[in-house]
């Protein structure tokens, strides 16, 4: 992961998610070919991602909107 997991691009939720899901899909895939070592630094990459995006993850009002939603 990178060292600012604030920057901006990381605030919209979908994006967080998105990171966590790729990790997750690389871990699965690795195990299911038997590749047991990558299943593990990607599951572990993706454990880290869901505690550092949701867990202890805080929100930083500052009154621009970067959900990159229209309307």
């Amino acid at each position: 992961m990178a060292s600012d997991i604030n920057h901006p691009w990381f605030r919209p939720k979908w994006r967080r998610v998105l990171m966590v899901a790729i990790c997750a899909a690389f871990a699965g895939w690795d195990l299911y070919h038997g590749n047991i070592g990558w299943a593990l630094i990607f599951g572990g990459l993706g454990a880290y991602a869901v505690y550092v995006f949701f867990i202890a993850w805080k929100d930083q009002p500052d009154g621009n909107d970067d959900s990159d939603t229209p309307g």
